[in-house]
């Protein structure tokens, strides 16, 4: 891990997580980031726990990362009488309070489970209310675990990354991780396997540079 933290210069490590930090892999390879000073940030989305957390990274040209963590286990409860649960009302109002009240240049989400489900050419969004948040803030990317829309998929401006627990048709899994270099005018996703290797790529304007 060392060696691969020096080699890509990371600033910073994203565990997506159901567990937080009851997550193995927090509990055994964190250590090796905190020797290096490299902060390590975990979302959590299990029980009663909401892990919600803001993280502001400070990046070259006086540029602002906000990392935004949210607690997805109220988007799994079920409806009551067609109405969504107060845990729900309450994540979307926590997102919607805090994405109002920031400035800064890039703004990724962070949850463990997936907004979107993928059949074919058909792309279903879940969570509607989240959708029309990332739209109005101009969220460029919302990061999470399993779906069925592949490791990259782009829906208008917002870049959707996860990593498929079951992956359909020709694609098959690939064990890795994600490595993300944001630029002044864009973000570039990056899956890279255990090898090193790339293996897909992707990347996001910052919103209002489509035409530069």
């Amino acid at each position: 891990m060392e060696t691969t933290a020096k080699l890509y210069e990371v600033k910073f490590v994203l565990d997506v997580t159901q567990l937080g930090a009851d997550d193995p892999l927090w509990q055994n390879g964190s250590m090796y980031f905190q020797a290096l000073n490299i902060p390590w940030y975990s979302t959590s989305s299990h029980g009663r726990t909401v892990g919600n957390f803001l993280k502001k990274v400070k990046m070259p040209y006086d540029q602002v990362l906000d990392i935004i963590g949210l607690g997805t286990w109220p988007l799994q409860e079920p409806l009551h009488g067609g109405r969504i649960s107060t845990s729900y009302k309450g994540q979307i109002k926590w997102l919607d309070r805090l994405l109002a009240l920031t400035e800064s240049n890039w703004k990724i989400v962070v949850g463990y489970n997936p907004l979107l489900v993928c059949n074919g050419k058909e792309t279903t969004k879940l969570d509607v209310p989240f959708q029309h948040i990332f739209a109005k803030y101009e969220v460029n990317a919302y990061i999470s675990m399993g779906g069925s829309c592949g490791y990259f998929h782009r829906d208008n401006s917002i870049l959707y990354i996860g990593h498929p627990r079951s992956p359909g048709g020709a694609q098959t899994s690939v064990d890795g991780f994600f490595l993300h270099r944001v630029r002044p005018l864009e973000m570039e996703s990056m899956l890279i396997n255990v090898e090193g290797k790339l293996v897909q790529r992707s990347d996001v304007q910052q919103h209002g540079t489509g035409a530069m």
